[in-house]
């Protein structure tokens, strides 16, 4: 007898394994659950509804780790971290609706995560998005051929631009994204209407060259009306580095369009950011509690859900200590809880370490640890280089015969 270790990374994976073993349609279906297995992390139990929980996970087949002083019923809440295959949650949820002190909230949360979950399977697995980027800013610190370079006597040159632009469409750039104001550490304030004559002449050069038919636009902005200007021209998304947080009137102009909006977590307020080393307990989390806040907020606002991509923010916007980039690339497949796409812009950022044109290779490896881990946009200067090694990893881990 031979023995093989087999890592079953989704459902759909499971699936194939048990019906290239032979098992009937049926049983497929059954088992392929019980292979999924779940953890949840539940914050802020009453500590009586934590020990009913442990007991029904466990008539399940399940468990609920609880710290020690909760198991003795010590304490007025506590936090906790539940772990089962889906067919074992499956069936506690069915528990849960009859069950007191919040659990059957607990059970409807569970299961709305699992929706989410759910939905994401089938586009999780589709072609990776790649986001050219085309800095029109003379202070970007981006690579050459971009940013300060597209300048000619203090204006934008429309020769460079569409050079750069048509060079990235060639590349198989999937959108491109266009900012006309820096926001890293050492950028100084634009104002909306100098960002809006960077912005606008190229926008304008675009449309007269119908790039939109090959490539769709993005505009990164925190600015309405540089929004608005960008919406008028076509433009199919707005990133927005504040989160609808720089602008009062920015939720308002984006609701009424069906625009994407890009959603970035910042430590900072403003969209200028600095190399400040903020110290987090657990990232990922501040990065969660803050999306959920602000997916809240532009609902509120009468921007429709399914709108919103989610962007965890990379590097100077999360701290100046690069452990947090890290991390939150390590454990991006959390932020999958919010059924959302997920962007993910890591490109030359200098918490990959080395100078500037040394980035290339570490900016490529963190853009497709990205997308293994579920991010289906990414922001790039080297759309080329992205494009080959993103669609090796497409190949590898989506494509089935």
């Amino acid at each position: 007898m031979n023995l093989y270790l087999r890592h079953i990374e989704s459902l759909w994976e499971a699936q194939d394994v048990l019906r290239e073993l032979g098992v009937d349609s049926a049983g497929v279906g059954i088992m392929a659950k019980k292979m999924m297995v779940k953890s949840f992390f539940l914050q802020g139990l009453s500590v009586r509804a934590a020990n009913i929980l442990k007991q029904e996970c466990i008539s399940v087949g399940g468990d609920l780790a609880l710290p020690k002083a909760a198991s003795f019923l010590e304490g007025e809440f506590t936090d906790a971290v539940l772990m089962m295959n889906e067919a074992q949650l499956e069936r506690l949820l069915m528990k849960l609706k009859a069950q007191p002190f919040g659990l059957r909230e607990v059970g409807e949360r569970l299961q709305d995560v699992m929706r989410k979950i759910g939905n994401q399977r089938s586009s999780s697995l589709a072609r990776p998005k790649i986001m050219g980027i085309l800095n029109v800013t003379p202070d970007s610190f981006s690579t050459s051929f971009d940013g300060g370079a597209l300048f000619v006597g203090g204006k934008i040159d429309p020769k460079l631009v569409m050079k750069k632009v048509e060079a990235m469409i060639d590349e198989g750039a999937d959108y491109i994204d266009i900012g006309g104001e820096s926001t890293g550490p050492g950028s100084v304030d634009v104002s909306s209407k100098e960002e809006l004559a960077r912005v606008k002449p190229v926008l304008d050069l675009l449309k007269k060259n119908k790039i939109y038919k090959k490539v769709k636009m993005s505009v990164d902005t925190y600015h309405s009306t540089v929004a608005s200007a960008a919406l008028e021209s076509g433009v199919m998304m707005i990133n927005d580095v504040t989160a609808l947080r720089g602008d009062p009137k920015m939720a308002s102009v984006l609701a009424k369009s069906k625009c994407e909006i890009v959603m970035m977590y910042s430590k900072d307020a403003t969209a200028r950011t600095t190399r400040e080393k903020l110290s987090y307990d657990d990232v990922v989390k501040t990065v969660i509690s803050f999306l959920e806040e602000r997916i809240n907020f532009a609902v509120a606002k009468g921007i429709s859900r399914d709108r919103l991509v989610l962007d965890p923010g990379m590097g100077a916007f999360v701290s100046g200590e690069p452990k947090y980039s890290f991390e939150i690339l390590r454990r991006l497949k959390e932020l999958q809880i919010f059924g959302l796409p997920i962007l993910v812009g890591t490109s030359r950022k200098s918490f990959l370490g080395g100078k500037l044109d040394e980035r290339g290779e570490s900016t490529l490896a963190s853009s497709c640890v990205a997308y293994i881990n579920g991010a289906s946009f990414l922001r790039v200067h080297d759309v080329g280089a992205a494009r080959r090694g993103l669609d090796a990893i497409w190949s590898t881990f989506a494509v089935r015969s």
